[in-house]
């Protein structure tokens, strides 16, 4: 199944770094792409991220080698940022799977000490939820924990500094012309893309979720009204996090674009 999400991605990389107009994009990814990794993250020979490789109770991350600037140097406001991804999830078991991945944003690159299993990675039992953390996360989880209020097993949240969200959602899309919400399985092996814009100005987070074939949603699947200029360090990294529990989880992402304040390029698939 992982060589049906590849196909969908013509491997390429483009990297632009302009003072805070920080702008890239990987069209599948290369055993040299210019990325940091950590835990078992790891690229395939068919030009795959894999944060984690059905393992049990492993952790990987993938960052952005360079820290970026989120800043306003005059006032200190979050600036806009843009970002899209796709990644497909491939578990052992059909309709069981754990624990999922994240988008996230975070003042290194590495997160030391972070657990996996419900942890995804991005922390542990101890610095979970604290505000030194200035953590900003979109996860995408698949295992239901009580712990941190989780609604189901297969939603969308916005995490910050943990991973008791601050507004979470079912995954799926709205349609457009019709706005018919339509339920989306992560765990499905399905390639699926994802889009986070923030506006510094309104200070407003968007979460976007759609199947490959489908055209970005005019309505977002979560919207926030929230300050990341609080949340965020000066410079921070980007990139994702995942985790395995008991399970055997492939978390894969096959392409990802960024642009500091503007629109994230389009990811190029051989559908368009």
């Amino acid at each position: 199944m992982l060589s049906e999400l590849l196909i969908l991605l013509v491997s390429h990389v483009t990297l632009v770094a302009v003072a805070q107009d920080v702008s890239f994009i990987y069209n599948g990814f290369k055993s040299s792409a210019d990325l940091s990794l950590d835990g078992v993250a790891s690229f395939t020979s068919s030009g795959l991220l894999m944060l984690t490789n059905e393992t049990k109770q492993e952790k990987g991350h993938a960052f952005y080698p360079k820290p970026v600037t989120f800043k306003n140097s005059s006032n200190s406001s979050a600036l806009s940022f843009s970002t899209s991804f796709v990644f497909g999830i491939v578990s052992e078991y059909p309709k069981l799977a754990a624990h999922g991945l994240a988008f996230v944003i975070a003042p290194t690159r590495r997160l030391p000490g972070s657990s996996a299993s419900q942890y995804l990675g991005l922390f542990n039992e101890t610095n979970n939820g604290k505000d030194t953390n200035h953590v900003f996360a979109v996860e995408l989880d698949t295992a239901r924990w009580p712990e941190f209020d989780d609604i189901n097993d297969n939603h969308v949240g916005f995490d910050i500094n943990g991973l008791r969200s601050v507004k979470s959602t079912p995954a799926g899309y709205y349609a457009d012309h019709g706005g018919k919400f339509t339920n989306l399985s992560l765990i499905s092996g399905k390639p699926m893309q994802v889009w986070v814009d923030y506006d510094g100005k309104r200070k407003q987070i968007n979460a976007t979720l759609a199947p490959i074939h489908v055209d970005k949603p005019t309505t977002p699947l979560l919207s926030l009204d929230h300050d990341l200029s609080p949340i965020l360090s000066d410079t921070s990294y980007l990139g994702f996090s995942s985790a395995t529990g008991a399970v055997e989880t492939s978390h894969c992402i096959l392409g990802w674009s960024f642009k500091m304040n503007g629109q994230a390029q389009a990811l190029r698939s051989l559908n368009s």
